[in-house]
């Protein structure tokens, strides 16, 4: 029992070292080889060619320091890695939802009277809820401004998020899906998503609501255009 907490720093040190080799096989680097463990426990010599006469504990209080230290420099370099990562694919699927958008605005926009961002007043009140067709009722005197929300999606998420859509709006909503040609590299696990642009367009601030919270659920980004 008397060993006990020193096996429990060397495991501390195994599951720091195996931290640093999962680094080093991420980004493919060379590794080589530090020797033997009885090398490393041998005396090392002084400047004057006399041993030093270190202790064990002096060794593994060192390499406790050290280990510790690239830890904690590592994490932090991985921690910023990250977040200029995603600010930089933020601003990517902003471009490519302005690109891709940009048509299909213009197109829908000038012909009938779109507005990005919300409702007015007056358009609210002549909107009638979720039980109200995107076409209205008989067809005549139709107010056609909507409101839209753009965003990005998971390629693999589209068919669910579209059911979605339209099950919580009863068909008050109509989606539109844009294709991303560039990939995107997953925070989390480092692999390529193919991501989809989208653009929603809706008539009243209830659907309004029920989109976004959709769109939370799906982890979807919204950017404003």
């Amino acid at each position: 029992r008397r060993y006990v907490s020193h096996i429990k720093r060397c495991d501390e040190l195994e599951r720091r070292l195996k931290f640093f080799q999962s680094e080093i096989e991420k980004f493919g680097l060379p590794c080589m080889e530090a020797g033997s463990v009885d090398a490393f426990l041998q005396p090392s010599q002084g400047e004057v060619g006399e041993p030093s006469h270190k202790s064990g504990m002096h060794l593994l209080e060192t390499l406790e320091v050290t280990l510790e230290k690239y830890e904690q420099q590592l994490r932090e370099l991985n921690a910023f890695s990250e977040q200029l990562s995603e600010e930089f694919y933020m601003k990517v699927e902003l471009q490519e939802v302005m690109i891709n958008s940009q048509g299909l605005m213009n197109e829908v926009g000038y012909m009938t009277g779109y507005q990005s961002g919300g409702l007015a007043d007056d358009d609210l009140e002549s909107t009638g809820g979720i039980g109200t067709s995107l076409l209205g009722e008989g067809g005549g005197g139709l107010d056609m401004r909507f409101s839209s929300l753009t965003g990005v999606i998971p390629q693999v998420e589209k068919g669910r998020f579209e059911r979605m859509l339209f099950r919580a709006t009863r068909g008050n909503c109509f989606p539109h899906f844009m294709e991303i040609e560039q990939a995107f590299a997953d925070p989390n696990t480092g692999q390529l998503v193919q991501k989809m642009a989208f653009v929603v367009f809706y008539k009243s601030k209830t659907i309004e609501t029920k989109i976004k919270k959709i769109c939370g659920a799906f982890d979807a980004r919204l950017y404003s255009v």
